[in-house]
């Protein structure tokens, strides 16, 4: 079984936007096919996204982790930046499809740092998909 996940757009810091990659972050939802996120590895991942307000699957990257660089609290959390896409999702239901994994998860310097990891990791998710298995549960 490939790995997704379910779950309802809820608000949160900011921070994405900020950064200039606005992010949906999820609180999950369990059942109809798709993982527990205790199943799910940290990372940054390439992931297809479906939902009611978003038009046809669109691609994304999900952080899957507990943000060490801008959180101590240590809880693991799901957020996704939509690539090419400007429009409110707050209270929506979205379905991630994990494609393939960018990159573990880790700490940085700072924002500028963070800032210029995930422009790299936009441009991974842009590049024509490599011929590799999809992500699967732990």
């Amino acid at each position: 079984m490939k790995l997704c996940l379910r779950g309802t757009v809820v608000r949160g810091a900011g921070l994405g936007r900020e950064l200039g990659f606005p992010t949906a972050n999820l609180t999950l939802v369990a059942g109809a096919g798709c993982a527990a996120l205790e199943a799910v590895p940290c990372g940054v991942f390439r992931v297809e996204v479906s939902g009611s307000r978003v038009k046809g699957p669109r691609q994304g990257v999900c952080n899957v982790g507990v943000r060490p660089t801008v959180e101590s609290a240590g809880r693991k959390l799901v957020e996704v930046h939509l690539l090419d896409f400007d429009g409110d999702l707050y209270g929506s239901e979205l379905v991630l499809n994990f494609q393939g994994r960018i990159r573990d998860e880790r700490r940085f310097a700072g924002l500028d740092e963070l800032k210029a990891q995930i422009a790299k990791d936009v441009a991974e998710a842009r590049a024509p998909r490599r011929p590799r298995g999809g992500v699967r549960a732990a």
